[in-house]
């Protein structure tokens, strides 16, 4: 992959796109549409492809509500750049459809992470511009 798209995955993401994870206060949520959003920013749309296989569904409690829990392996090709990412995604919810997706997109975001999409937030620095990494000089 080229230094620039790898800049451009790994820039800081729309402020609408990161919010406080409402199960754990400590931590962040992406949008799974900021990272759709990048990835064709990045690499075209229709040139890069997300597959999910469901693993599991089962009943589960949000509180003392009834609710489901889904998860899922999805996949991330990106044939022109060799990008080939799978991960396992997890969503509970109190709609069957909604925990599906959710797990599908949690497995997307955690994806998008190993390509850069948001790694600043992973790491605790906020969400800013990614730093670039400092030059070096190759000896002989």
């Amino acid at each position: 992959m080229t230094t620039e798209k790898s800049e451009a995955l790994s820039r800081k993401l729309p402020d609408w796109a990161v919010k406080q994870n409402p199960m754990n206060s400590k931590m962040s949520v992406i949008n799974p549409m900021a990272v759709i959003d990048r990835f064709n920013e990045v690499f075209g749309v229709g040139a890069w492809n997300f597959h999910t296989e469901f693993i599991s569904m089962h009943d589960a409690k949000m509180g003392t509500k009834d609710a489901f829990h889904a998860t899922s392996k999805s996949v991330v090709i990106v044939p022109s750049e060799g990008i080939h990412l799978e991960q396992f995604g997890g969503s509970t919810n109190m709609d069957r459809g909604d925990a599906l997706k959710g797990s599908a997109t949690d497995a997307l975001t955690k994806i998008a992470g190993y390509l850069g999409v948001g790694s600043t937030i992973y790491k605790n620095l906020g969400n800013v511009d990614a730093p670039k990494p400092p030059m070096t000089i190759d000896e002989p």
